[in-house]
């Protein structure tokens, strides 16, 4: 894939792929409803047919009702192996005129599905970003995350561009998790020639701790039930 073009986080189709629990599903939310809200015409993609928890469909009515179009696989053969994906995915990316933010499953699953569209997803305008959370397992060292790459590059026909870092414990993240997680990914960036885009952070959290923010971070509130916390309704930090 060529890498001319506007800034990656700027291109009009963002595939955002990663390991399981590494926060896919709630930073396509942020960067979809944040262009939104700037009024553009945006769609999300769901594509995670695994995580049967964290899935954009479950407030996919809220979604909509900020102006943003959920596309994503309806009935029993949305969970076959072999799952049926709907026409509206591929018109959304011929769609010059559309911002698209698509949310993949985790790990090289995930990306297996993205790589249906890869003849598609090899163009200028369009930016691959794999997140990253060191605290979840199998991606708490340079080796694992940088073999994850590698297994969905594989599978997915597609190179990674960039790296968005989404470390945190949840509520339990302390400033010195977050800084043992920068500087990990700091490392990884001089290793692996992949540049880091950007970082997802609950401004919330960062308030409290005290970290300052910075203006190209992601705010990431949490949109989603975290299914063994309350039900989440509405948008809460």
């Amino acid at each position: 894939m060529s890498t001319p073009g506007p800034a990656l986080l700027e291109r009009r189709v963002l595939v955002l792929v990663g390991g399981y629990g590494a926060g896919k599903t709630q930073l396509a939310i942020s960067l979809a409803l944040k262009w939104a809200r700037a009024d553009k015409r945006v769609a999300l993609v769901d594509l995670d047919l695994i995580n049967p928890y964290f899935r954009v469909r479950e407030i996919a009515e809220t979604l909509e009702a900020e102006g943003v179009e959920v596309i994503r696989p309806e009935g029993d053969l949305a969970f076959a192996e072999n799952p049926s994906l709907p026409p509206q995915i591929d018109g959304a990316l011929r769609d010059s005129t559309r911002r698209v933010v698509i949310d993949a499953g985790g790990n090289e699953t995930g990306a297996t599905i993205v790589g249906r569209y890869h003849t598609l997803l090899e163009a200028e305008d369009i930016a691959v970003l794999q997140v990253v959370n060191v605290f979840r397992p199998f991606s708490s060292t340079i080796a694992e995350i940088e073999s994850l790459r590698r297994d969905m590059e594989r599978k997915s026909h597609l190179k990674v561009q960039g790296w968005i870092n989404n470390s945190n414990l949840l509520d339990w993240t302390t400033l010195d998790d977050w800084q043992a997680a920068a500087q990990l990914m700091k490392t990884l960036v001089v290793q692996s020639k992949i540049p880091l885009e950007t970082c997802g952070v609950n401004p919330k959290w960062a308030k409290k701790v005290g970290l300052p923010w910075e203006a190209d971070w992601i705010p990431v509130e949490r949109y989603l039930n975290l299914g063994w916390k309350n039900s989440v309704k509405g948008y809460q930090a």
